[in-house]
């Protein structure tokens, strides 16, 4: 059997509860990296890492419908605090040049600086929701 990556978790606290709520529904899944995540946490979603959930191929269809929330979550209710605007996505926000040189100074660096995370922002006035 083809086993894929479901979802992959920052934190080992939500991967174990995924996987409780994936096994309590008859979907058989194990965690893969959940120690290097835990030693190295500034490494977390860097060159795909992070807790991975794999499951069966097969059971893949169900697994994602019972997780949508947490595969897509829902940012329709999200308005912004500044301007009331509506139009909430997830990127890198009002300072994106500077977390790409970030990122260029942790290529040469090869040591991390800080963890870049996508978060959620307004189109409209560009300030971060949180």
């Amino acid at each position: 059997m083809k086993t894929v990556n479901l979802i992959t978790c920052d934190n080992v606290i939500d991967a174990h509860l995924i996987k409780g709520r994936l096994n309590s529904e008859g979907i058989e899944c194990f965690l893969t990296n959940e120690n290097f995540t835990n030693l190295f946490p500034m490494y977390n979603n860097m060159l795909g890492s992070g807790i991975q959930i794999i499951i069966n191929e097969n059971d893949l269809q169900i697994a994602r419908e019972l997780l949508k929330d947490k595969i897509q979550p829902d940012n329709t209710h999200l308005v912004c605090p500044h301007c009331g605007s509506t139009q909430i996505v997830l990127g890198f926000g009002r300072f994106k040049w500077l977390k790409i040189f970030n990122i260029f100074l942790v290529v040469l660096a090869m040591f991390p600086i800080g963890n870049l995370k996508p978060k959620y922002y307004c189109k409209n006035c560009k300030s971060e929701i949180k």
